[in-house]
């Protein structure tokens, strides 16, 4: 009997306020092989947060921005498959089987999830919908939707995530020239503290205000800067 490829889940954590304990118990629950790599962005984590599944490895990544802590994290991919986790994001039960069964078409090169928030509203049900829609027809994915992607690519887009912002859509937009994304109908689960935080058109008029910025030829480190200039995490 063949066993399934290995796929290596990377997850950069810049906050106390992470999911790490329910990504680990997601993998358990897998009984496949799966490595985790938790890459750890901001220095008081180093001391709280050390490897606790047998296939886990917990790195630092001193450069601030997302992009980058999943640079340090891929250096230490062993799976043909590399799944790229936010740390407020949850996977669904399934998740393993259901990348595996849409990685089986030769043509897919990787893709994402569908998502819901973690707190019921109706109007962040709205929010998820209208950005289930918008994926599908842009063929642009965002990181909250656990992004996978066949290893081997990985190299031929790492360009991409040089950024401390917007790595997510650089690394789809760098995926689409090598074959097709596919958004599984599974839901991951991410957080809705943002919108809570900052309020709900707020937040939405802010990061489309950094969109426009980046698509008119920004700075990534200027934006990211704007877009944390309200909050102290980053």
């Amino acid at each position: 009997m063949v066993s399934p490829p290995l796929i290596s889940v990377v997850t950069p954590i810049h906050t106390t306020d992470h999911k790490l304990p329910q990504i680990r118990e997601a993998i358990s629950l897998t009984s496949k092989p799966v490595q985790l790599i938790v890459v750890l962005n901001n220095p008081i984590l180093v001391d709280q947060i050390k490897p606790q599944l047998s296939n886990e490895t917990v790195v630092v990544s001193h450069r601030k921005g997302r992009g980058f802590s999943f640079l340090k994290g891929i250096a230490e991919v062993k799976g043909k498959i590399t799944l790229l986790l936010h740390s407020d994001t949850t996977l669904p039960p399934g998740w393993f089987n259901a990348i595996l069964t849409k990685m089986e078409d030769p043509s897919v090169v990787g893709g994402g999830f569908s998502m819901v928030y973690d707190t019921p509203n109706p109007y962040l049900d709205v929010v998820s919908w209208l950005s289930d829609q918008w994926v599908r027809v842009s063929g642009e994915l965002y990181g909250d939707r656990a992004m996978f992607i066949r290893s081997h690519l990985l190299g031929r887009c790492i360009s991409a995530l040089e950024v401390p912002i917007f790595e997510d859509l650089r690394l789809s937009r760098c995926m689409r020239k090598f074959g097709r994304l596919a958004i599984l109908k599974e839901k991951v689960q991410t957080s809705a503290s943002a919108y809570q935080k900052h309020g709900l058109l707020q937040y939405i008029l802010k990061i489309w205000l950094c969109r426009i910025w980046y698509e008119i030829g920004g700075s990534p480190f200027e934006i990211y800067s704007f877009y944390y200039s309200t909050s102290k995490s980053r």
